[in-house]
């Protein structure tokens, strides 16, 4: 999903990470040595990314585990929903490390309260207010951009947030995943990483995306609720398949329930397959976006 971010009203969620003792982890990165990275060849992460993210069952260096990976997003695959979901992505250290930065930054956050129909367009005159295409969903949510995150008691301003967004062993690994080489780091400061703070009452409205895939990396899960889930292929390029939708909408269609875990990562095509999270009940759900493009220089946002 495509987050925007404008400032004051924003339309979108993100999702946080925490960690302890940011600065002797940072401090290893004068050891990281210049990764070559190449379609095809394996190639060894820097101690910092190791501590960071589970090499042993994410092993994102390997283009074999690549294609597995491949293989749960391509929908002309039997089995495949557009959904690649790691749930021991992070490291117990790279969660909690990641946890407190988005913590440290959260009194920053602004409230986002926006109501939607599920293609994220303008009401269409020609449908009824209740109609699939018309039917309207509430999102909520907490939010920092990454302008925000700034860690001037660390060894490094741009923290390990952003420091695991700019790896080119996991832009390598999402690039081989979604089937779409080159990506790009997006240039706009604001929206190019986000942190996403949904506190109970708060959700993701049901919604298509307008982006082919989003990033996100859910840092901290909540008590009880905040689930996300989808319904795979419900829509194509030519057909809004209202039918289907409105039965989503009417809570009357199956749907596939991922549970939230603290340190997973989950890679999804969200833009022919409807999706939410659920009402947080307990607890806070944390999460955060990357988003990669497939042109450089890319901004959201312009000023």
């Amino acid at each position: 999903m495509m987050y925007r971010i404008c400032r004051g009203r924003p339309f979108y969620c993100i999702i946080a990470y925490s960690m302890p003792s940011r600065s002797s982890l940072l401090s290893r990165r004068d050891r990281f040595h210049s990764q070559n990275i190449c379609s095809g060849a394996t190639t060894a992460a820097s101690p910092l990314l190791e501590s960071i993210v589970d090499m042993n069952r994410c092993p994102i260096h390997d283009p074999k585990f690549a294609i597995e990976c491949r293989k749960k997003m391509d929908y002309s695959v039997e089995d495949g929903e557009g959904l690649c979901h790691l749930a021991d992505f992070l490291t117990p250290e790279g969660t909690r490390l990641l946890q407190a930065e988005a913590n440290s930054v959260k009194s920053q956050a602004f409230y986002s309260d926006e109501s939607h129909n599920a293609y994220l367009e303008k009401e269409d005159q020609n449908y009824p207010a209740n109609h699939a295409r018309n039917m309207q969903q509430r999102s909520t949510k907490r939010l920092v951009a990454a302008d925000q995150m700034e860690f001037p008691s660390s060894a490094s301003s741009s923290g390990i947030l952003l420091y695991l967004y700019k790896s080119p062993l996991l832009k390598y690994f999402v690039q081989e995943v979604i089937g779409v080489k080159p990506l790009y780091l997006q240039a706009d400061p604001m929206n190019k990483v986000h942190l996403n703070y949904f506190s109970p009452g708060d959700e993701l409205g049901w919604h298509f995306d307008n982006s082919e895939f989003f990033v996100n990396l859910l840092l901290q899960a909540p008590t009880s609720g905040g689930e996300f889930e989808f319904v795979a292929r419900s829509r194509t390029e030519t057909d809004p398949n209202y039918s289907i939708v409105k039965q989503v909408l009417d809570g009357r269609k199956s749907v596939t329930t991922v549970e939230p875990t603290s340190g997973s990562l989950l890679i999804f095509r969200g833009k022919y397959s409807i999706h939410r999270v659920r009402q947080v009940i307990d607890g806070e759900r944390i999460t955060a976006i990357l988003n990669y493009e497939q042109q450089p220089g890319y901004h959201i946002t312009h000023f």
